[in-house]
């Protein structure tokens, strides 16, 4: 059995900042040691992440979805918050387990547009094609709720608990509690255009987060889950 732990933004490429730490998860960071799995094994997708680029969510569905085809079985779970992208990434796994306390955000693509009332019709269009093309189609392998109640959910930017989510897909909740509080930075929720962010989970300024409690079953040697504090503070003194 193999661990891949997705602690972090989901990005097409990494990034670095300005004393060269590099920063994100692609889909070759997940496609290495899933393509290094060989029949029969099986292989643990660990998630704590904001989201990111739907693009590179799709590519690593698609890795996971050709592991699988290879007899590789793939399974989620939610360390601590599955958000956007990252929500209906867990979906292309045969299994979606949530730990209570964690939680599952699914909301409208979104992006950021400049340009006249032409442009802005047209990226609409676009983000709706995004969402009906990529997103709901991984939505519906493990929807157990009626279609409409999810699109509804999707709507309005749904924060969902283990319990809400496992009534609308098909997700396991395991009776191990994890703390969450404060995961989420204001710099993050501007970035990702997230408006209902529950207000636990927002960081207060010059507060580093609480990191959820390790589940019995996961190894020492787990890495801890990621305090985007630092390298945030990093990229805003660069920016000025």
């Amino acid at each position: 059995m193999s661990e891949i732990y997705i602690y972090d933004e989901i990005v097409a490429e990494k990034w670095k900042d300005w004393d060269d730490t590099e920063h994100g998860f692609t889909p070759k960071d997940l496609a290495e040691p899933l393509r290094a799995a060989d029949e029969g094994e099986s292989v643990d997708v660990y998630i704590n992440s904001p989201g990111g680029s739907v693009f590179a969510a799709v590519a690593m569905t698609s890795e996971i979805r050709r592991a699988i085809q290879r007899g590789v079985s793939v399974n989620a779970y939610v360390d601590g918050i599955a958000a956007s992208a990252a929500s209906f990434l867990i979906m292309a796994c045969e299994s979606v387990n949530m730990y209570k306390g964690t939680m599952l955000m699914i909301h409208s693509p979104w992006s950021m547009v400049i340009g006249n009332a032409e442009d802005l019709r047209k990226a609409a269009d676009e983000l709706d094609i995004i969402q009906e093309g990529t997103c709901m189609p991984l939505y519906r392998t493990k929807l157990k709720a009626d279609e409409d109640e999810l699109k509804a959910l999707i709507a309005k930017e749904s924060w969902l608990s283990a319990t809400k989510a496992a009534e609308i897909f098909e997700i396991s909740i395991i009776d191990e509690p994890k703390d969450i509080k404060n995961s989420l930075s204001a710099d993050i929720l501007a970035k990702y255009g997230y408006k209902n962010t529950p207000e636990q989970l927002i960081k207060k300024p010059g507060t580093p987060a609480e990191k959820p409690a390790k589940a019995k079953n996961q190894p020492e040697e787990a890495p801890e889950p990621v305090d985007y504090t630092d390298w945030e503070n990093r990229i805003n003194k660069f920016r000025r």
